[in-house]
């Protein structure tokens, strides 16, 4: 890792948040323009902290910040370029759902530090989200990681350099899907909020630069799990004729478009739905394309 790896992340991050905060304004014009979110920045700036009347005021205000950290963090492990790799470890593709595990941490710090009682309802309803949506995470990751015989990030985007996995393994791409949405907290998987049920939920007495720090978070995230996309999916850096960066670029926002897109498209459901939707199908279908990632990697990677 080179000694700017660190800053080059940093300005992926800020450069890509305002892109994403652009394409989903493309998307869906009531999400903010670039105007309001110029002034939406000068508004947290200006705004004091909120201090609820019953809260954790420790747990309240270092949930954004963790929030962001995890989101940066995940966003390190993504590769853009192969001169540009970001922390290219030999276990990233571990890493990369270790750093957005700490998304769970901060959301309940967030609900339960406001000390509300729709807010703390929020932060359990969170985890019980991640719980169930963590394995097909990480098991769709084991499948696609088999062919690559490496959970290097590198070596899984080298191995598609003639076919990308989503066409190899579309139940694995199928289910990673909605599993990094939960993880932004998009809709239909944004029960942590849920404005009409929980006024807002955990994030609901966030202001100024707190809540500027949560939307930044959201949009680091939508990024970080894009890329990842990209790179583990759409066969990353790979492509004819244009640079691989610019390739990575194009997919990365394709997908982010389509997790934008979807998110403004499919109504909330039932937390109850939502979970019993990944223990009943996502969980036993994981395992399912974990033996089919098995099973084409003897056939056509060995």
């Amino acid at each position: 890792m080179s000694e700017l790896t660190p800053v080059w992340i940093l300005l992926v991050a800020l450069a890509g948040s305002g892109a994403l905060g652009l394409l989903h304004h493309a998307i869906d014009p009531r999400a903010a323009g670039p105007g309001e979110m110029v002034l939406a920045v000068r508004r947290a700036f200006a705004e004091p902290i909120s201090v609820p009347e019953q809260r954790d005021g420790v747990l309240f205000h270092l949930a954004p910040l963790l929030l962001v950290l995890g989101a940066v963090g995940a966003l390190a492990f993504v590769p853009w370029s192969p001169s540009f790799r970001g922390i290219d470890l030999s276990t990233g593709a571990i890493a990369f759902p270790a750093m957005l595990a700490y998304v769970t941490p901060a959301i309940f710090m967030a609900g339960w530090g406001s000390g509300r009682p729709l807010a703390v309802v929020g932060a359990f309803r969170w985890i019980a989200l991640m719980l169930a949506y963590a394995m097909p995470l990480a098991m769709t990751l084991t499948a696609v990681a088999a062919p690559a015989g490496s959970l290097r990030v590198t070596d899984i985007v080298d191995v598609q350099h003639a076919v990308p996995a989503a066409l190899v393994q579309p139940l694995a791409f199928a289910l990673w899907l909605p599993a990094v949405q939960a993880v932004c907290f998009l809709s239909p998987f944004d029960v942590a909020q849920a404005s009409g049920e929980l006024r807002g939920g955990v994030f609901d007495e966030y202001r100024g630069l707190d809540r500027a720090l949560v939307d930044l978070a959201q949009r680091i995230l939508i990024l970080a799990v894009s890329g990842m996309t990209a790179a583990l999916f759409l066969a990353g850096w790979h492509g004819p004729l244009l640079p691989g960066a610019l390739w990575m670029a194009i997919k990365t926002a394709a997908v982010a478009a389509l997790l934008l897109w979807s998110a403004t498209r499919l109504p909330r459901m039932p937390v109850d739905q939502v979970v019993s939707l990944a223990w009943r199908l996502a969980n036993p279908l994981a395992i399912v394309a974990i033996a089919w990632g098995g099973l084409v990697t003897l056939v056509f990677y060995r």
